[in-house]
């Protein structure tokens, strides 16, 4: 890491064997996604939030028994669940933090998602993945 310009002049030159240490965490540097995964987990827990045994980025909550997951990945969540649960949430967590919200999810993490019109189920996958093993090794499906 650089010592910032106009540090060594206002301050004296720390020189080579000090260490600088940041007071809080940088949008960029490694540790900022760990502490802002810390500070997201800290925050959906105090909504009710549970953390999936399996998985701590996926975070779970049942009101009134309605199921409400939030998947997490860095700064890309996404929620799922009814309508009426996934506004709840969304107000709740804009309540905390200042976000931007997609109406719909149509791609998450690489993965098209294409949801059934009646939303009674939804098809998530990676088409793009099938094309390029097709292109290297040829179509599987066989004519006759």
């Amino acid at each position: 890491m650089e010592i910032l310009t106009g540090y060594k002049e206002v301050y004296q030159d720390p020189g080579k064997d000090t260490v600088l240490k940041l007071q809080m965490a940088m949008y960029g540097l490694v540790q900022a996604a760990l502490k802002w995964f810390k500070r997201l987990s800290d925050i959906l827990i105090t909504l009710g939030f549970k953390p999936c045994k399996s998985d701590p980025c996926l975070k779970y909550r049942v009101n009134e028994n309605v199921l409400c997951i939030i998947l997490m990945y860095v700064d890309d969540n996404l929620i799922v669940g009814s309508n009426k649960v996934i506004d709840q949430v969304t107000e709740e967590i804009k309540n905390v933090f200042n976000v931007t919200i997609s109406p719909e999810a149509t791609e998450y993490l690489g993965c098209k998602i294409h949801v059934a019109d009646n939303n009674t189920c939804c098809w998530i996958g990676q088409p793009h993945l099938y094309k390029n093993l097709e292109r290297k090794f040829g179509s599987i499906i066989k004519t006759q």
